[in-house]
């Protein structure tokens, strides 16, 4: 754009600044900053991973419209749970009247109003030094050839006894390319593994995506120290608790890089806070969920990929999934007999008991690229039924950690379902940007394979 154009422009904003004011419209330095602000910015800020930063004034009167759209249909601020999950910590929620005031301000043209341009910073826990730094022993560079590049890296977190994490924050190194990370507490034996596979393709960390793969129990959530996405200020385990890591674990961190922005070298780091050595925390246990994964080609398709013999040959997990049957009392035959849900979507669940009293502390939940929704209930079809995590829109981009403002009590005897729904008919890019073509999924660390897994997060 000229210059005398950007004048005009200017002026043009400032006229509807005032009389957006005049008129009782919100405006962008009254109302609106703030919103943006508290909701938007922990991603949308200059170098962030958001495509563009909304505490800049320009850009969030430009972006006006698409701002209004995507909170008007749920889309943004990115918060998984639904309505029905109970009420969490951190939760990136907008109340009915943001969101009347964002769209309100929208179809007013975006006014600015009068005041400073910069829209107020996301408040952020005060900082701390924390007690343990691991970075990447060496930095990275994303794949430029991928649009996703999930890479792990073995940190030298080893621990000479038993430790207790009571917090951990992640330092992206690249703000505007990791997308999450999710950490994984391995042992001895699959440190080892994990040390081989190490720069094997001549480059920093390994490839992968469902997990670390390096050991069949590693993959799994329950072994997860924790999660990170962009706008998480940090996590603390509840008062008085603590994740325990046994004598000579390691951390693996997994990083999701998303090249929509250019690939540059990346040594993002992870920060621990631990408990005073002396004192005995209660240790955050998880209880670790899963159902089968049977998810069959859409009505109308068939040829050889269709067959579940052809998904189990590409699997890592065949043992896992022919497992998962045999803990949920369930068979392969059952599923390939249950017809289609609307069109072809296809449910899944398994239940499972509680086995001593408790209290839930938090849930998380884990898919794949075909799941679209995912439920955790307590005591299902019964009248102590409570639903712990639902997730009515399964988004893989924005998977994460969940922790219930009001810790839940669990009894021994209780049952806990865990649901997931998959739909094998929507299209997926492949690592060449064309559209797959449907097969059957089982079980499997892969890609294009997929998972049902979840857990509840307590102490006794």
């Amino acid at each position: 754009m000229k210059p005398y154009r950007w004048m005009l422009a200017g002026l043009l904003l400032c006229l509807g600044g005032l009389l957006g004011a005049a008129d009782g419209s919100p405006t962008y330095r009254g109302a609106v900053s703030a919103i943006l602000g508290a909701n938007c910015t922990g991603c949308h800020t200059e170098g962030g991973i958001a495509p563009f930063p909304l505490d800049d004034a320009e850009w969030a009167v430009k972006m006006a419209p698409a701002i209004a759209s995507a909170v008007a249909e749920g889309r943004m601020p990115p918060w998984p749970p639904g309505e029905a999950s109970p009420r969490m910590h951190g939760e990136r929620r907008l109340s009915p009247q943001a969101v009347e005031t964002l769209v309100s301000w929208a179809k007013a043209g975006a006014p600015l109003g009068e005041g400073e341009n910069a829209a107020p910073a996301a408040g952020k826990p005060p900082a701390r030094t924390p007690d343990l730094t691991a970075a990447m022993t060496k930095a990275y560079t994303p794949d430029a050839r991928l649009y996703d590049d999930y890479r792990c890296f073995l940190l030298d977190t080893e621990f000479p006894r038993d430790t207790f994490v009571q917090g951990y924050r992640v330092r992206p190194g690249q703000s505007q390319l990791v997308h999450h990370v999710i950490l994984f507490v391995v042992g001895p034996e699959a440190a080892q593994r994990a040390r081989a596979q190490d720069g094997r393709d001549g480059r920093p960390g390994w490839p992968c995506f469902g997990g670390p793969g390096v050991g069949a129990d590693t993959g799994t959530l329950g072994n997860a120290l924790g999660f990170w996405v962009p706008g998480t200020q940090g996590t603390d385990y509840p008062a008085g608790t603590g994740k325990e890591l046994k004598a000579g674990s390691r951390v693996v961190m997994q990083v999701h890089y998303n090249l929509s922005a250019p690939a540059r070298p990346d040594q993002t780091r992870l920060e621990l806070f631990l408990a005073d050595p002396t004192s005995r925390p209660k240790p955050v246990r998880r209880m670790t969920l899963a159902a089968p994964v049977e998810v069959r080609c859409p009505p109308g398709v068939s040829g050889p990929a269709c067959e579940r013999g052809y998904a189990l040959e590409r699997s890592e997990l065949k043992r896992v999934a022919e497992g998962i049957h045999w803990l949920c009392g369930t068979s392969v035959e059952d599923y390939l007999r249950r017809p289609l849900g609307d069109g072809s979507r296809q449910a899944t669940h398994c239940d499972f008991p509680v086995r001593e009293d408790g209290t839930a502390l938090g849930v998380l939940a884990h898919m794949h690229l075909r799941g679209t929704a995912f439920r955790i209930t307590l005591n299902p079809g019964t009248p102590a039924e409570k639903i712990l995590l639902d997730i009515p829109r399964w988004d893989f981009q924005w998977q994460g950690e969940y922790w219930f403002e009001r810790p839940i009590a669990l009894k021994q005897g209780d049952r806990v379902r865990i649901s997931c729904v998959y739909d094998n008919a929507e299209a997926i890019l492949g690592p060449d940007g064309k559209p797959l073509e449907p097969r059957y999924i089982t079980w499997g660390e892969g890609t294009f394979d997929e998972m049902c897994l979840g857990g509840i997060s307590w102490v006794k």
